[in-house]
C-alpha cells in the first residue's frame, strides 16, 4: 500500500524536474529592435527577469528576481544592473507579514502596512512589473495601494483581436492610474497572463507578435482620444462672440521687457482687437478683471517631444506653441489635427521631421537614410506631410547632411539636429544647419574628433569631463561663435537636460527643482531620483563643467547669437525651470522671458503673427499672479491660458494629470 509520504515524494520529484517557463519579449522603438525582456518562471514560483535595452546608444540592463504572495503582490525583489545613463541598480524589497522594506541607491525605508496588501513599484526598469501589477489588480477588485506611496486603480478600456502569421490572439487592453500622469495601457491574455505593452518609442511584446504593435496602437489611440475629448470639453472657455476683455492688466512689453501697468486688452475670435489704458470694450463681450495681474505672451518650448500628458501641461503652464523636434510621426500629426480642432488640449505643434542613420547604437526612427535616394526620399515624405523642418540626428552619415539640408531649404523648411558622428558643429553649420539642439554640441565642436564616437554617452561624459577646465575666451571659440553669428545660426541648449546629467545624483532632487517635483504624482517624482551621469569620483568635477554650460550660453547671448528656450523634459513645468538656469546664467528675466518668446517666433518666420501681445497678433496668452520680471520663477504662477481666444484655467489642468496646482 502506497503511503500518503510516498505520493508526496513522487510530487516534489516531478516538481523539482519541471521546466521552468520562460517567456522572451522583444522591445520595440519605431519599428527598430532594441532590446530584449526575457521572463523565467521556475516550478517554485520564482521569476526572473532580464531587461536590456540599446536605444539611442545606451540603455537599462536589469536583472531582476521576484516571489509573489497569494494575492499576487510582490514578497521579495532583489535587482542588480544599470539604469538607462548607466547608473547603478542595486534594489531590494522585502515583505514579512506586513511589515515592508526596500532600500535602493536612490532610496530605502520600511512601514507597516495599514491594510492586508500593497504593490511595491521598483525603481528599476522593470517591464514585467506592470503585467504583475495588473493580475494583482484583477485579484482586487480594481484598487490597491502602491509602495512605497499612492495607489494603483484598474480599468478595463477596449479588446483586439491580433495576428501573427498563423497564430490569433484575443487581447483585453486595461488602464492603470496612479503610475504616471496619464493612464498606463497594458494587454492581457485571455488566460490572464500579460501579453505587452505598445507606444511608438517604447513598445515590449512577446517575440514574433511585432505585428501587433501597430493595431493595439490604433485601439489604444481610440481611448485616448474619447478621453482627451471629454477633458477638452470641460476645461475650453470659448468667450461670447463679441469677445472678451481683460481689463487692469500689468502687460508684458516683451520688445522692452518692461511691465505696460493698467491695460485693457480686448480679443476677438482668436485674435487680439486691441491693446492699451483706455481700449474700448464691445458690446457683449466678457470682461475679466485681473486687479494687477500679469499679462504674458504665450511661451515657446522650442525642443519638445509630445506625449500623452504634454498638451495639457503646456497649456497649464502658459505654453501655447511647442517645437516637436523627434516623434512617430503619425503620432505627432495627430496631436497636432486634435490639439487644432478642439478635440484634445494642447499647444500650437510645429512639426521637425526625425531622420536618423541604421546601426546598432542608432535611435528608433520610422524614417531613416542611409544613400543619397533615401535621403531625399526622407525630405520628400516630411515635406508630403507639411513639416516645417528636420532633424538631422546621431548616426546620419555626414556626407548625406548637405543634401539633406539643400532638399530641405529647396521646400522651404529649417534644418536642426545633432552633430552627427564623425562630424563637428562647425562642419554642419557650413553644410546648412539653420540650428542646433542641446549646447553639449557646441562643447563636441572642440573636445571630439572626426574618430570619437558621439552616438553613445560619450556625448555627455565629454562635456563633463574637458569643460569645466576650457577657456571660452580661446581663439577657436571666438572663431565659432563668428560663424554662428555669420550664419544666424539658432542654438537651443536645453540646459535642463545637462543640469541632470552633470549634477544629478542617486537619490537627490536637483536643486531648484524641489517645489516643482513635490507637486507631481508620488510615482512620477520617483523618477527624478535615479541622478544623471555616473560620475562617482568626478561628482566635483561635473559640477563645475555644468557652470561652464552655463557661462557658454551667457556668452552666447552676450555675443548676439540666437539662443531659444526649449526643454527634452517633462512639458510645461521644466520650462519654467529652462527660464530659471538661463537667469542663475546671469541673463535677465526680461531676455529669458524674449528666449520664450518673440525671439523663437521670429526665428520660425513666425514673429508677425505670434510672439508678443499687440493688435493683430493670435490671441495666445496668459495670466500670472506674480511678477516674473523680477523673480522669474513668478512664471510658473499661471492662472490661466489663452490659446487662439480659447481660455483654459489651469489648476483643473493641473489637477487632471495629478499635478498640484
Amino acid at each position: 500500500m502506497r503511503t500518503a509520504s510516498f505520493f508526496l515524494s513522487i510530487l516534489i520529484t516531478i516538481t523539482a524536474h519541471a521546466a521552468p517557463k520562460i517567456v522572451k519579449r522583444v522591445v520595440v522603438s519605431l519599428g527598430r529592435h532594441s532590446g530584449t525582456c526575457v521572463t523565467t518562471t521556475a516550478p517554485d514560483g520564482t521569476v526572473t527577469v532580464a531587461f536590456d535595452v540599446l536605444q539611442n546608444g545606451r540603455g537599462p540592463h536589469v536583472d531582476a528576481t521576484l516571489r509573489l504572495a497569494a494575492d499576487g503582490t510582490i514578497a521579495s525583489l532583489s535587482a542588480t544592473g544599470h539604469h538607462e545613463m548607466g547608473t547603478k541598480v542595486a534594489e531590494v524589497f522585502t515583505r514579512d507579514g506586513r511589515h515592508v522594506s526596500w532600500k535602493s541607491e536612490e532610496e530605502h525605508g520600511e512601514q507597516e502596512l495599514a491594510v492586508g496588501s500593497g504593490f511595491f513599484i521598483p525603481i528599476a526598469d522593470l517591464p514585467e512589473v506592470l503585467g504583475l501589477l495588473t493580475q494583482a489588480l484583477i485579484k482586487a477588485g480594481g484598487k490597491l495601494p502602491l509602495l512605497p506611496a499612492g495607489e494603483a486603480r484598474l480599468e478595463k478600456t477596449t479588446d483586439a483581436t491580433v495576428h501573427a502569421g498563423a497564430q490569433t490572439r484575443h487581447l483585453v487592453g486595461y488602464a492603470i492610474t496612479g503610475l504616471d500622469l496619464t493612464p498606463t495601457q497594458v494587454w492581457m491574455n485571455d488566460d490572464g497572463s500579460w501579453f505587452g505593452l505598445v507606444y511608438p518609442w517604447f513598445s515590449v511584446v512577446p517575440e514574433g507578435w511585432e505585428s501587433a504593435i501597430e493595431p493595439l496602437i490604433e485601439k489604444q489611440n481610440a481611448v485616448t482620444h474619447a478621453r482627451d475629448a471629454k477633458l477638452a470639453a470641460a476645461n475650453a472657455h470659448q468667450p461670447p462672440a463679441a469677445g472678451l476683455a481683460y481689463t487692469h492688466a500689468r502687460v508684458l512689453d516683451v520688445e522692452q521687457g518692461t511691465w505696460l501697468a493698467d491695460q485693457t486688452v480686448v480679443v476677438v475670435g482668436d485674435k487680439i482687437k486691441s491693446v492699451g489704458p483706455a481700449a474700448t470694450v464691445p458690446a457683449g463681450a466678457e470682461v475679466v478683471d485681473l486687479a494687477g495681474k500679469a499679462l504674458l505672451p504665450g511661451l515657446w518650448d522650442m525642443h519638445s517631444h509630445l506625449g500623452d500628458a504634454d498638451g495639457v501641461l503646456d497649456i497649464a503652464s502658459g505654453v501655447t506653441t511647442a517645437r516637436d523636434v523627434g516623434n512617430d510621426p503619425d503620432k505627432l500629426d495627430d496631436y497636432k489635427k486634435h490639439y487644432d480642432d478642439g478635440s484634445a488640449i494642447g499647444p500650437r505643434v510645429l512639426r521637425f521631421g526625425f531622420i536618423e542613420g541604421r546601426n546598432p547604437k542608432a535611435a528608433g526612427s520610422k524614417v531613416t537614410a542611409e544613400t543619397e535616394a533615401e535621403a531625399k526620399a526622407a525630405v520628400a515624405e516630411f515635406a508630403k506631410r507639411g513639416y516645417d523642418g528636420i532633424k538631422i540626428y546621431n548616426s546620419m552619415k555626414p556626407e548625406l547632411v548637405p543634401l539633406l539640408a539643400k532638399e530641405a531649404h529647396a521646400r522651404g523648411m529649417a534644418v536642426t539636429g545633432h552633430i552627427p558622428v564623425h562630424m563637428l558643429a562647425n562642419e554642419a553649420v557650413r553644410a546648412g544647419y539653420d540650428g542646433i539642439e542641446h549646447i553639449n554640441m557646441l562643447f563636441l565642436n572642440f573636445f571630439a574628433t572626426h574618430e570619437t564616437d558621439t552616438r553613445d554617452t560619450t556625448r555627455f561624459t565629454l562635456v563633463g569631463d574637458k569643460a569645466a577646465g576650457f577657456d571660452l575666451k580661446s581663439a577657436p571659440v571666438t572663431g565659432f561663435i563668428k560663424l554662428l553669428k555669420d550664419k544666424h545660426t539658432i542654438i537651443d541648449p536645453t540646459i535642463d537636460a545637462f543640469e541632470d546629467l552633470l549634477v544629478g545624483q542617486p537619490g537627490k532632487i536637483l536643486p531648484g527643482l524641489e517645489a516643482t517635483t513635490a507637486r507631481l504624482p508620488v510615482q512620477v517624482q520617483r523618477g527624478f531620483l535615479a541622478g544623471g551621469l555616473p560620475s562617482g569620483s568626478k561628482a566635483a568635477l561635473y559640477r563645475e563643467s555644468f557652470e561652464k554650460v552655463l557661462a557658454l550660453v551667457k556668452l552666447l547671448v552676450d555675443e548676439k547669437v540666437t539662443v531659444v528656450a526649449g526643454t527634452d523634459a517633462l512639458a510645461g513645468l521644466f520650462l519654467h525651470h529652462e527660464l530659471a538656469l538661463f537667469v542663475r546664467a546671469g541673463i535677465s528675466p526680461a531676455d529669458a522671458l524674449r528666449m520664450a518668446t518673440i525671439v523663437p517666433a521670429r526665428a520660425m518666420k513666425q514673429g508677425d503673427r505670434l510672439g508678443s501681445i499687440a493688435a493683430g497678433k493670435l490671441a495666445d496668452l496668459f495670466v500670472v499672479d506674480g511678477d516674473p520680471l523680477a523673480r522669474i520663477s513668478d512664471v510658473g504662477k499661471v492662472v490661466s491660458t489663452m490659446r487662439g481666444g480659447v481660455v483654459y484655467r489651469s489648476a483643473p489642468l493641473y489637477l487632471s494629470v495629478g499635478v498640484r496646482p
